[in-house]
């Protein structure tokens, strides 16, 4: 956010959580390295062994607000939600806008949520001191819908300063009402941040843990992938094996009579069928650097993936398929470029320019923290 007011209670509490963010962040860090300086040696796996073609134990999941958790989305989803609705006791404007960001998984509710608080904020700041605009009716329609069945809406509104009370309705019997004091709705400053807290903040997904890991191989062996785990799959196993039985028998039927259009619906059903990729990318000396991706990430997030662990991440390189063609569309996703379940890709680089940087020296194209975690299988 470029704009903020400058009060002290907003800074307070601002830099309250920011701290809060970075110490854990800061314990997660070394929780990693803790884990990394445990896997670090080299390990032999002789080349009968079954970690030659073991592919991955699983699919995991983090999140930076949980320093050490690895586990299921749902498991990791459900932590984030109890880990923000307990800072609402610390944080409760940050906590609450974060909470209606990050728990709801309706994306249009959300928009309409934050507009309708947006609209009741506008009211207080438009409206200084006129009395209606201070009252909301819990039993009103629009806001059963917009912000009540929303979670963290009402927890919003109770933060902004509005309180629950009992009040004449419109036919005089009392009914719930959410009513904010004149002097908290005439508390610009505040009110305004609130609504930049609002519509700034962004949801807190659970990560993807990658389960990275560095071996080297005869090439015989880098391509042998073991049995995945069924999450990688958006349909059993079972039913894969029987679709691409049902097509070959198709196939044999109608010859070459297929058109462009049943291809093209073939392929769209293709990519649909997994929701994750295991992919192993094989860099100079039959080394191989093997990550779990989502089989709807792009070629871009590949990318940047790959530039963490170089030595020189400036230097052009590239991704060439198992076939050997060079990936360039960097918008297209894993799926499409037909990178899903297992697939292992080339890595290439300008080898001139990378010679001119190391100055005579003598390096991988890797970095040492990450070649300090190699494994050797089958060697």
């Amino acid at each position: 956010m470029n704009h903020r007011p400058t009060t002290p209670s907003a800074r307070t509490g601002r830099d309250v959580i920011k701290a809060q963010v970075k110490r854990e962040m800061e314990d997660e860090r070394r929780l990693r390295e803790e884990v990394v300086s445990l896997s670090s040696r080299p390990k032999e796996v002789h080349a009968d062994s079954s970690h030659v073609t073991a592919s991955c134990g699983g699919v995991f999941f983090t999140s930076h607000l949980l320093p050490g958790v690895m586990a299921s989305k749902q498991e990791v989803d459900e932590k984030i939600k109890a880990y923000l609705t307990e800072q609402l006791k610390e944080d409760a404007e940050m906590a609450s806008a974060l909470l209606i960001h990050t728990v709801n998984k309706d994306v249009e509710k959300v928009r309409v949520c934050i507009e309708t608080l947006c609209r009741y904020i506008d009211n207080l700041l438009e409206n200084p001191g006129v009395e209606k605009f201070r009252k909301i009716r819990c039993s009103n329609k629009a806001f059963q819908e917009r912000v009540a069945s929303v979670t963290g809406g009402t927890q919003f509104l109770l933060c902004a300063g509005y309180e629950q009370a009992r009040l004449p309705g419109p036919n005089n019997a009392e009914e719930d009402f959410f009513i904010i004091s004149e002097e908290s709705s005439i508390d610009i400053e505040k009110l305004n941040l609130l609504k930049e807290v609002l519509i700034n903040s962004e949801p807190i997904r659970a990560e993807l843990w990658r389960a990275v890991r560095l071996f080297h191989c005869p090439t015989t062996y880098g391509s042998r992938f073991g049995e995945l785990p069924d999450e990688f799959y958006a349909v059993s196993k079972e039913e894969i094996k029987r679709e691409q039985q049902a097509k070959r028998d198709a196939v044999e039927k109608l010859g070459m009579l297929r058109t462009k259009a049943m291809r093209e619906r073939d392929e769209l059903k293709e990519l649909r069928r997994y929701r994750y990729t295991l992919l192993r990318i094989r860099f100079p000396g039959d080394i191989y650097l093997q990550a779990i991706f989502k089989a709807n990430e792009k070629l871009q997030d590949l990318l940047n993936f790959l530039k963490e662990y170089l030595l020189f991440d400036w230097i052009p390189f590239w991704i060439l398929s198992p076939s050997g063609q060079k990936l360039t569309n960097e918008e297209k996703t894993l799926a499409e470029l037909q990178l899903v379940p297992a697939c292992v890709i080339n890595f290439a680089y300008d080898k001139e320019l990378f010679s001119e940087a190391l100055q005579g020296k003598s390096s991988h194209v890797l970095q040492q923290s990450i070649l300090d975690r190699l494994e050797n299988w089958g060697i």
